[in-house]
């Protein structure tokens, strides 16, 4: 496996020892997240760290979770909310990872 990418994911620890990553990691994250608080993002830098990751997180200000669904707004939950240049940001430096592992034509 060459990446992991999480679009607001949840970033609860696993159960188990983490080993050494060697997939290049990419979190896009929207700082008022209640799912993800930022305690939980620290937390997940600090693994990915011990873990010898080569990692990067992308925390939005002002974003919640889902704003890369432009429907996330009528799923009616409180930090739940699309964003639609977070969702675009995101997006474009996702394709940069592609393009860094893959080439220009990926």
């Amino acid at each position: 496996m060459a990446a992991a990418v999480a679009f607001h994911g949840l970033f609860d620890p696993p159960d188990w020892s983490t080993e050494r990553i060697k997939a290049k990691v990419v979190a896009f994250h929207g700082w008022d997240d209640p799912m993800a608080p930022p305690d939980h993002v620290v937390a997940l830098g600090q693994e990915l760290t011990e873990a010898g990751a080569d990692w990067q997180i992308h925390a939005f200000g002002n974003v919640a979770h889902g704003f890369t669904n432009p429907k996330a707004s009528e799923l009616q939950i409180d930090g739940v909310r699309y964003n639609a240049l977070a969702a675009e940001r995101s997006w474009t430096s996702f394709i940069s990872l592609l393009e860094e592992l893959f080439g220009s034509d990926a």
